[in-house]
């Protein structure tokens, strides 16, 4: 990303990155099945910002995935690391 570019909206990210999950089956059951969020549980996540925070943890946690999504988004991992970090609930950077 070079310096005149800007970062996406953290939010429009993550909604992106929770709609890419559900996009495909064997995706969204893996989400679910290591999140132990339930399909209404899913649409919930939509509308809370640290859920949302939750979601690129789980992309940022497996690279495969993250990589994937990255790449079908056109989005460098980085930035969605650097969105990550623009929602609640995010690590502390030292």
């Amino acid at each position: 990303m070079t310096a005149k570019q800007t970062l996406p909206d953290p939010h429009t990210l993550a909604l992106q990155a929770l709609a890419w999950l559900a996009s495909d089956e064997e995706r969204l059951v893996r989400f679910l099945n290591l999140t132990g969020m339930t399909p209404r549980g899913l649409r919930a996540t939509a509308t809370h910002p640290a859920s949302l925070g939750a979601v690129l943890d789980y992309l940022l946690a497996w690279e495969p995935l993250l990589i994937s999504f990255s790449e079908e988004l056109g989005v460098a991992p980085e930035v969605v690391a650097q969105s990550r970090h623009r929602l609640p609930g995010a690590p502390l950077l030292h």
